[in-house]
């Protein structure tokens, strides 16, 4: 658990870090007019590069202001070997000027000016109203340095050593602020740095280094020399309280190369204690409409977790089922290839059974047709046995009285019958014009339907009694003369039954042909209905040969649709896990975000403002007093930067 005291860190400390970086753009900028103007010049030209970076000197006032200036010299590491300092008195009077100085040895560097030793470190000048410009040495220690060191494939290495290498580089400079004071804020004893803003200018020769890389500043290039300037803010995270907090404020920078028989040049840092006072944060004294707005910050990415962890869940379920929708859609796919393979033998067979129905069509028609003519020949053959005149009923019948008559006179008396041939043909055809006549109106379809011809029924009919019949009777009549009527009563008889069987025979023939006909009759009237069934069904049978081969023909769509979406499914299958994976990295990173972002920037703007404001305004207040580090005058304003520079290696 973080301290009470961690939560009241500055809610102005964002708005401070947007400051530092328009810093760094007002650097860039700058950079932008003095890009490598002359290649004889690269120390010059750093030195110009630096300052600029840090702007022009502000010298609001009504009284002398003193610009003073460190330069500073040191080995290629960073380690001072000589300090000079340069003053400028800006004299917006006459007369003499007093200052106060610790430097040793100083001369006037721009004019004949001459000053007077007046107790410790105080001087007077007689200016005569003019600017005086002078100049001396300082033993004091700076009260910021600079380390530079370098690695060389991942090992360390001297900058002297480094000379003519090639391999992969990295520069490493460190900012150390060594201005630390006790500040009062609201009410407390603090101790605060001197919020110095400090740029280091490095000259890169493109033939040497390639692939430059800054993490805490800007590149500038030209076709042979790339120039970059780094920014460190060395003490201002302690000044701002956000040790425990993710808020990176740099304090040192590191550049990295991929060099070639590398060389080891100038480089120089700039400092400055007055470059933050320039933003104007000694005027940040109402955070309210802000702090509402990181209130609705913090309600929005809880939000945004909670949905991100919604959405993570919903996918994994997605996930989850997609198993059994590829599943799914595997047995479907199956179940559509059968459907198919039995659509297409329906097509098949209703092909077949359509032009089974046209034969049955045809064929009932045909046999309706048959019934019909089967009928009539049944009708007529009725109305044959029925005739009064010369019907095969009539006929048998009256044959039958005629020789029981013939029985009975022969019983009664010898009877003498003389037959002569013509007698006896006539007999015969008698009875033959008898059986024809109970053929005559036979047709002959009522004859194939009877399973016979007109020939044959008539040979069947007169072989019934017409043989017996013409020889009973010719015996009769060749022995008529001397045979007495008892002698032939017995033939007679028997003539007499065959001809009495032969007309029950008849009889029975004719009931029958009357239930054919019957039969026929309701055959007929049931071959109607039989003719308008086959109809139907051909109707029927066409109608689905027709719709079996257009669900044939669809049913490849399907086949194709159902192919379609089982690819589908496990592409979706694919791309839903992707999802799932992706949506728990993001609910992930969300919960991480807030957590480690939002929350602790609410944290920051959740604090004391008045204790925020104290402090920004005693860091502030901290730059301001800076005026001097050479000495100054009390009651004199002025501002001082250093320039450090480090040689080259050899």
């Amino acid at each position: 658990m973080r301290k009470s005291r961690k939560n009241k860190i500055m809610a102005g400390s964002m708005a401070l870090v947007m400051a530092v970086s328009m810093a760094g753009v007002s650097c860039w900028h700058n950079m932008a007019a003095v890009e490598v103007k002359a290649a004889d010049e690269d120390v010059e030209t750093l030195k110009k590069a630096a300052s600029e970076a840090l702007g022009d000197t502000d010298t609001k006032t009504d009284g002398v202001y003193k610009d003073e200036t460190v330069y500073v010299k040191a080995d290629a590491a960073g380690k001072v070997t000589d300090t000079t300092v340069s003053e400028w008195l800006k004299n917006p009077g006459s007369g003499v000027l007093e200052d106060t100085t610790g430097l040793k040895d100083i001369k006037n560097v721009k004019g004949d000016e001459t000053f007077t030793e007046k107790g410790e470190d105080a001087v007077t000048w007689d200016a005569e109203g003019n600017d005086i410009y002078y100049q001396g040495r300082s033993e004091e220690p700076l009260p910021v340095d600079v380390t530079i060191t370098y690695k060389l494939d991942g090992k360390k290495i001297s900058a002297k050593k480094l000379e003519g290498k090639s391999g992969k580089l990295e520069i490493h400079i460190d900012y150390k602020n060594h201005s630390r004071q006790t500040v009062q804020v609201d009410g407390k004893d603090v101790e605060m740095y001197t919020p110095f803003t400090m740029v280091t200018a490095l000259l890169l020769p493109t033939d040497q280094y390639k692939n430059v890389t800054v993490d805490s500043g800007k590149i500038v290039s030209d076709a042979d020399k790339d120039i970059v300037l780094g920014l460190g803010f060395p003490g201002l995270t302690e000044n701002l309280n956000l040790q425990d907090v993710d808020v990176e404020i740099p304090e040192s920078v590191t550049i990295t190369a991929d060099v070639k028989k590398v060389s080891v040049g100038t480089t120089i840092t700039v400092v400055s204690a007055d470059l933050l006072d320039k933003f104007g944060l000694n005027d940040v004294n109402d955070f309210d409409s802000f702090s509402d707005s990181i209130d609705e910050l913090s309600d929005a990415a809880s939000q945004l977790k909670d949905g991100s962890r919604t959405l993570a869940d919903g996918v994994n379920t997605l996930n989850s089922k997609t198993g059994d929708l590829k599943s799914g859609v595997n047995e479907l796919a199956d179940g559509v290839n059968a459907y198919a393979g039995g659509v297409s033998q329906l097509a098949h067979g209703s092909s077949e059974v359509a032009a089974g129905a046209q034969k049955l069509k045809d064929g009932a028609t045909q046999a309706q047709q048959g019934i019909h003519d089967a009928k009539t020949g049944a009708d007529a053959l009725v109305a044959g046995y029925d005739d009064q005149s010369t019907g095969a009923v009539v006929a048998a019948n009256a044959l039958s009285s005629n020789l029981s008559a013939l029985s009975q006179k022969l019983g009664s008396g010898s009877i003498s019958v003389e037959l002569t041939d013509a007698q006896k043909a006539e007999i015969s055809a008698a009875a033959n014009a008898m059986a024809q006549a109970a053929a005559q109106n036979i047709t002959d379809d009522m004859f194939t339907t009877m399973g016979t011809t007109r020939d044959a029924y008539i040979q069947n009919l007169a072989a019934a009694f017409v043989p017996a019949l013409t020889e009973k009777i010719t015996a009769v009549a060749q022995n008529a003369a001397s045979t007495t009527s008892s002698a032939i009563k017995g033939p007679v008889d028997q003539l007499a039954g065959v001809a009495q069987k032969l007309a029950g025979g008849v009889g029975e023939l004719r009931n029958g042909t009357a239930s054919l006909q019957a039969g026929l009759g309701r055959l007929s009237d049931g071959s109607a209905e039989l003719v308008n069934g086959t109809a139907d069904l051909y109707d029927g049978a066409a109608a689905l040969k027709q719709g079996a081969a257009a669900l044939n023909e669809k049913s490849s769509l399907l086949i194709t649709g159902t192919s379609k979406l089982k690819d589908g499914s496990s592409q979706m299958g694919t791309g839903v896990s992707q999802l799932a994976d992706g949506a728990g990295t993001l609910a992930d990173g969300m919960s991480e975000f807030k957590a480690d972002g939002i929350d602790k920037l609410t944290e920051v703007f959740k604090g004391d403002i008045e204790g925020v404001t104290s402090r920004i305004n005693a860091m502030m207040t901290l730059g301001q007093n800076y005026r001097s580090f050479g000495g100054i005058k009390d009651g004199m304003d002025g501002s001082t930067k250093f320039i450090i520079e480090t040689e080259a290696a050899e």
